[in-house]
């Protein structure tokens, strides 16, 4: 976030201390020596035919993206606080998504996922994506159904790959990585692989594509929604 909404932030947290500003919008006196100074001071910037103020829910306030000008003041939430449109729109760009890269380093596997991506010629992103639907980066889970790990393999397959301990986050995410390598090689494009990690190379040519089972279209959606939002 810059300079400038970080100063719009402190000028907002300022005007909540002192109370609502709806009377400014009646064209009434706060009686604030501070705050007319920095309302003053957002005004300052505005155009002449600026939109003064418009309804915006705090709800729509956190889903928005890319949205007004800094010249523009819009109501929001419960307290009755003006919100300077360039503030939603700095919010929105630093929260909307996660980068690739970060999301990496924050779960502390960016060695092992940046190697296993290197030795089977993957995406970062797409081995990462698919850690997070499994295990959500937990190396430690166990699904009912006896899958282990942060890229949850069955110790049959993992067994099959080369692993010998699951729990190991090095093994299982090269071992996984290379499963995801060989569903590719088999069915050529990254929805089909990810239908096959999750529901088995066999249905996926039992059906000749994307097995009709909601828990893996939901799964291939969850994991692209995850690759594209770990692109940028």
């Amino acid at each position: 976030m810059d300079a400038r909404a970080i100063r719009t932030l402190m000028d907002i947290q300022a005007m909540q201390t002192l109370g609502s500003v709806q009377t400014f919008a009646a064209g009434q006196d706060s009686g604030s020596t501070m705050f007319s100074m920095m309302i003053n001071d957002v005004l300052n910037g505005m155009s002449a035919d600026a939109p003064v103020m418009e309804p915006l829910s705090f709800q729509t306030f956190g889903m928005l993206g890319g949205l007004q000008s800094m010249n523009s003041l819009h109501y929001a939430g419960l307290n009755s606080v003006y919100m300077p449109g360039g503030l939603q729109s700095a919010i929105s760009t630093s929260m909307t998504y996660t980068s690739r890269d970060s999301a990496i380093s924050e779960n502390g596997f960016s060695d092992f996922i940046r190697r296993a991506a290197e030795t089977y010629n993957l995406p970062e992103n797409l081995i990462l994506s698919v850690i997070k639907q499994e295990s959500n980066f937990n190396s430690s889970a166990v699904s009912g159904a006896g899958a282990i790990g942060l890229m949850q393999l069955m110790p049959g397959t993992a067994r099959l790959l080369g692993v010998r301990d699951g729990f190991d986050p090095e093994q299982n995410i090269m071992g996984g990585a290379k499963y995801l390598r060989q569903m590719l090689d088999q069915f050529g494009n990254i929805e089909t692989a990810l239908a096959a990690y999750n529901a088995g190379p066999g249905n996926v040519r039992k059906y000749g594509g994307i097995p009709p089972f909601k828990e893996t279209e939901q799964y291939v959606s969850k994991v692209l929604n995850y690759y594209n939002r770990y692109e940028i």
